[in-house]
């Protein structure tokens, strides 16, 4: 007779293949999501808007003049406009992923602007011009200068280096500060009216010039923005804000001035002078197509 041991044991023996049968097989753990790799081209499109910052100033002007060697000029006028506008453009660019969290680039873009505004402003004058013989030494003048004018940035492009801290689920959003070399279309245009009145005279005078002009600048860019993958393949969307300064535009126009002398006033040309410094503020967001 076999003993209580050994019998339990063959019994357990007989049923283990039926037990571990029957177990559920443990499924092994999920791969890990790769870690996005940021290296390569990219390509894409943008969209925001630009708030321009203008400071125009129109330099003093002769306007009349006696018959003596002292002309009397008006101070001139300065005024502060904002052509804002919508933006709208492309950007191509490298990134380079040198550290596990650390990438740097390269990156240009060309944008269509729809930045205007048209301001006037107004500046009141006095003064005393020389006369001569005829009139008596000395007269007075007053009146004002008008300045009617329009500023512009028609478009503008950047070429900016890039270096961002990479973050995110897997390192697949990137956040960046960006600066380099700014270019742009800028403009200035208007008209300036200098009128007023001769004291002892009853006489009255208005001279008014146009002035135009437009020329491409070059300047600097700098801002920052954050960039991040899609659940589209490929894709990655864009913010960005970047301040830039696009230098200055200077014009001079030969005017018309008038000079009091017998029997009344008669035309002069003389100089106006006009300044202004271009700055923007952009905002802008966009897609990027990674090629890698």
């Amino acid at each position: 007779m076999k003993k209580p041991s050994t019998a339990i044991a063959a019994i357990a023996l007989i049923g283990t293949p039926a037990f571990a049968a029957d177990m559920a097989v443990k499924a092994p753990p999920p791969a890990p999501a790769p870690v996005y790799n940021w290296t390569g081209w990219y390509a894409g499109v943008n969209l925001g808007a630009s708030f321009g910052h203008v400071k125009t100033t129109s330099a003093p002007v002769t306007v009349v003049r006696g018959v003596g060697p002292a002309p009397f000029t008006t101070p001139g006028v300065s005024d502060i406009s904002s052509p804002s506008g919508f933006i709208g453009g492309g950007q191509i660019g490298y990134n380079w992923q040198f550290s596990p969290v650390w990438v740097a680039g390269l990156e240009a873009d060309f944008q269509g602007a729809l930045e205007r505004e048209s301001n006037t402003v107004t500046g009141n004058f006095s003064g005393t011009a020389s006369g001569g013989a005829v009139p008596p030494p000395g007269f007075n003048a007053a009146g004002s200068t008008v300045m009617a004018y329009q500023t512009k940035i028609e478009w503008f492009g950047t070429v900016r280096g890039r270096i961002g801290y990479v973050w995110g689920n897997n390192g697949d959003v990137l956040t960046y500060v960006t600066g380099g070399l700014a270019y742009g279309k800028v403009g200035l245009g208007g008209t300036t009216t200098d009128s007023g009145f001769v004291g002892g005279t009853a006489t009255t005078f208005s001279v008014t010039h146009a002035f135009g002009h437009s020329q491409v600048n070059t300047g600097w860019v700098v801002g920052f923005g954050t960039e991040g993958k899609l659940l589209i393949p490929g894709w990655t969307y864009k913010i960005e804000s970047l301040y830039m300064d696009l230098g200055t535009l200077d014009a001079t126009d030969v005017i018309v001035g008038v000079a009091f002398g017998a029997p009344g006033f008669t035309p002069f040309p003389t100089v106006g002078q006009s300044h202004a410094h271009f700055t923007d503020g952009i905002l802008r967001a966009g897609l990027n197509y990674q090629f890698h």
